[in-house]
């Protein structure tokens, strides 16, 4: 599959408001970049992070620590989009930037909804509450989790009913229908897009997508953290080990463990750099 954009023939690249809500202080520098980063591994999606109005009467639902009524959310969606793109159209006016605001949002927050669910969708808006996730659950771990959620959510933004795509049985597809959190997994370790999917994506004149989101979804592009410039590499810089955080951020259990990791194979190669040299320096009396 070719990855050069001017190969595509994609009516428009949709273009994706993510808002972020609930998070507190937690360091989302990696999730942002791995976020930005899948704009130039597919290009069906274009993802941009946006503002929100932290006095929003609809946006203070989500700093409760008690659960949210999903169907009131769900009702309130359409009247906040009117708020939040006048906001946003405000913001570009007074700055005198170009685009006018994206169609379609996610807005990702750590609260959680009744009833268990995870994610609600209504007109311009899904939203994906991920407070009932835990540690447990990994791997994968909670980014892993998000960045293949917003893949799920952006084909609402171009198929007729995002909801058609879903089924019953769990095929470790993306699409697969799943009821709690912690069945979301399968379809993130899997990185799969099934037959019926397939079809059904390609008749909704998209024939490359299921292709790019199962490249995005293998992670193939995210290299290997000993080469510098590979986003495995640049996250844990970032201060996110791929291979090693469970959450958004590492605990100072998961900090030791890098840390040994590290020094481990920098012990490795002083003990294996003095074996050598002491090995010259035998052979050198020998002679």
């Amino acid at each position: 599959m070719s990855k050069d954009k001017s190969n595509h023939q994609h009516d428009k690249v949709k273009r994706i408001g993510i808002m972020l809500d609930g998070f507190g202080k937690t360091n989302l520098s990696a999730f942002r970049f791995l976020v930005l980063r899948m704009n130039s591994v597919q290009h069906t999606f274009e993802f941009e992070f946006l503002p929100t109005k932290a006095d929003d009467p609809f946006i203070k639902h989500f700093s409760s620590r008690s659960k949210i009524d999903r169907d009131v959310i769900k009702d309130d969606i359409p009247s906040f989009l009117g708020r939040h793109k006048e906001f946003l159209v405000f913001s570009i006016l007074n700055f005198d930037l170009k685009e006018i605001p994206p169609d379609y949002f996610i807005l990702i927050t750590m609260a959680r909804f009744s009833e268990n669910y995870y994610a609600v969708r209504n007109k311009g808006l899904s939203i994906l509450a991920l407070g009932n996730w835990q540690r447990f659950m990994a791997p994968p771990s909670l980014l892993e989790f998000i960045t293949t959620l917003i893949l799920q959510e952006s084909v609402a933004a171009i198929y007729p009913s995002l909801q058609s795509l879903f089924h019953f049985g769990t095929k470790g597809c993306l699409f697969d229908f799943t009821s709690i959190i912690n069945d979301v997994k399968y379809k993130v370790l899997n990185a799969h897009i099934c037959y019926s999917c397939r079809m059904a994506l390609a008749r909704s004149n998209h024939p490359n997508l299921a292709d790019e989101l199962t490249y995005v979804l293998s992670k193939e592009w995210l290299g290997n953290p000993s080469e510098p410039t590979s986003p495995a590499s640049i996250t844990s810089k970032l201060g996110y080990n791929l291979f090693t955080t469970k959450g958004l951020e590492a605990t100072t259990w998961e900090k030791f463990v890098q840390t040994i990791q590290q020094e481990g194979v920098k012990q490795l190669i002083t003990i294996v750099s003095g074996i050598a040299l002491t090995a010259l320096l035998l052979w050198l009396g020998l002679k």
